[in-house]
């Protein structure tokens, strides 16, 4: 069916045909440290916040144009709830009242259970890259991410969000927010480095051993941070990451490493957080230490905790972030529009970090839908409109599931054997799929690479190529559509629909037609134009 070479020049055309604005965009700005937040409680309104961003940019914002209805549905909703719109989807959106209809739909999806699914696995995925895999046992982050996505879609505020993941004890299969402790396995400078970079932005780690050589941070500083955990415990099981616990050792005290022999202990730190705030040691057990630290941490005049949020949220939306990387705000980034940054963190905090407000607000901007960079006079503009960038791994299943109906196929667990005590458990289709195409969602978005893994599996995947199968017999979603359309130029409309979430243009289809009419088999030929489509940067990309 993939009949490689046969395709190789009706992809290349199609794909020529699909092709995009360079999503390279200059990002130039002076330097600025990320300690003073702005101190204005006003709420903003899109126009406002639009005006920020022109103000800031020096220029008028009318190039390029806003994107079609149909473009700004397939980017929103693949941002909001992390697939593409279904075409009964995108009717509905295009029946609605024009002057209405956006606000209509991010409304609509930001009450999707979906929505919390998706930002779960960005904050699953925000944790669990840099976690490195414990001997004897396999990672499951299933309830932490079940936990996050009931969180998200109450809306419960970030702060609360960041406070019980820090405060988490447990077992994680009961208790899923103690994952974060429980998978860096209570380890104090492991928990103090990723801490920092997760919640806040501030890239710490490289003051565990001496003064940071680039920001200002001290050595001392990272362990006062590290004495916070001192007193977790976790007992990680065989097998099985979702039966670790978390729990409090009793006693003991952190202290730093001798600078001269880390081997030997140096001195006894105290709990002190970045803004000077101190923990008495004392008797003080491991849950209240912890929970002390998630006060200071979502203190409102804590200044790293909303605008580390809301440059990961700005980044994901617009396809650049006020800091690049988002994780790392630190002294030598060079941020971009440093006051709309001021503005949405006052914003976020006067709204008592509320999730939901930050993402209509965004999404409601001019900037939001606008069209991408060209070689006009805004290409060089950091932020004047959002810029493409790659699904995530579950995005790309999750489209593949809507677009095709592809099937999340679990194989059986292998049994334990003499010689393999702990087999690997093996990956259902959406794990599958997940892996191939997932990267770290704090890396900026030039570092996320292709791969000829994804390549392959687009094209050869055993399960995936089942459902590009024109047979009347496969019950397959093209296989319906051909035999409810015989008009081979409707079929491809629908079809290309189905799989870009909008209207092809006259040369798409005539390419498509062309194909159709060189090919003796009708079946065969929509196989083709399917299997090209999958295989189009369009699609693995939102824009």
């Amino acid at each position: 069916m993939c009949r490689i070479l046969g395709l190789a020049v009706l992809a290349h055309a199609v794909l020529l045909s699909l092709a995009r604005a360079d999503d390279q965009v200059a990002a130039t700005a002076a330097v600025e440290a990320p300690r003073a937040g702005s101190s204005s409680a006003e709420l903003l309104a899109p126009p406002v916040l639009d005006a920020l961003i022109a103000a800031e940019l020096g220029v008028s914002l009318e190039q390029p144009g806003f994107v079609t209805d149909a473009e700004f549905l397939r980017r929103l909703t693949l941002d909001l709830i992390g697939r593409q719109p279904t075409p009964a989807e995108l009717d509905e959106f295009l029946n609605e009242p024009s002057d209405v209809r956006r606000g209509l739909v991010i409304d609509r999806l930001l009450a999707s259970p979906e929505f919390g699914g998706n930002w779960a696995n960005y904050w699953s995925d925000t944790i669990a890259y840099r976690v490195p895999p414990p001997e004897l046992t396999f990672l499951n982050y299933a309830p932490l991410e079940d936990w996050l996505a009931g969180q998200l879609n109450g809306n419960t505020p970030w702060d609360q969000i960041v406070r019980d993941l820090l405060t988490g004890t447990g077992k994680v299969a009961d208790q899923p927010q103690a994952t974060f402790v429980a998978y860096h396995q209570g380890n104090p400078t492991k928990l103090a480095a990723e801490t920092a970079r997760v919640f806040l932005s501030v890239q710490i780690q490289c003051a565990e051993c001496h003064d940071h050589p680039f920001d200002d941070w001290k050595r001392e500083q990272f362990h006062q941070l590290a004495a916070f955990f001192a007193r977790s415990a976790v007992k990680m099981p065989w097998n099985e990451g979702a039966e670790t616990v978390v729990s409090d050792k009793g006693k003991g005290e952190y202290f730093m490493p001798d600078a001269v022999d880390p081997t030997k202990k140096g001195k006894e730190m105290q709990p002190v957080f970045f803004t000077g705030a101190v923990v008495e040691k004392g008797g003080l057990p491991d849950l209240d230490r912890r929970r002390q630290l998630a006060e200071f941490i979502t203190r409102p005049d804590n200044p790293w905790l909303a605008k580390s949020y809301v440059n990961r949220i700005w980044a994901r939306l617009m396809g650049r972030g006020f800091y690049e990387p988002v994780d790392d705000m630190g002294l030598v980034q060079a941020p971009v529009l440093t006051n709309v940054h001021d503005q949405l963190t006052a914003h976020f905090v006067a709204t008592g970090c509320d999730v939901k407000d930050l993402f209509r607000l965004v999404a409601s901007t001019d900037a939001y839908r606008r069209g991408l960079p060209g070689n006009g006079s805004q290409s060089g503009k950091p932020l004047a409109a959002a810029r493409v960038m790659k699904l995530r791994g579950d995005e790309v299943f999750d489209s593949l599931a809507t677009a095709i109906e592809l099937p999340d196929i679990q194989p059986p667990k292998a049994e334990p054997t003499p010689e393999i005590r702990f087999p690997i458990p093996p990956k259902s289709t959406r794990e599958l799929v997940a892996e191939t195409f997932g990267y770290d969602p704090s890396l900026r978005p030039q570092d996320v690479m292709r791969n000829m893994n994804q390549a392959m599996l687009l094209m050869n995947n055993e399960q995936l190529q089942a459902q590009v199968n024109a047979d009347p017999s496969s019950g397959t979603v093209l296989a319906r559509l051909l035999a409810s359309e015989p008009d081979d130029g409707q079929a491809f409309r629908k079809l290309f629909e189905i799989m870009l979430a909008r209207k092809p243009t006259d040369r798409e289809v005539g390419l498509a037609l062309e194909h159709v009419t060189s090919v003796a088999d009708r079946g065969e030929a929509f196989e083709d134009l399917l299997w090209a489509l999958i295989n189009s940067t369009e699609f693995t990309t939102k824009r």
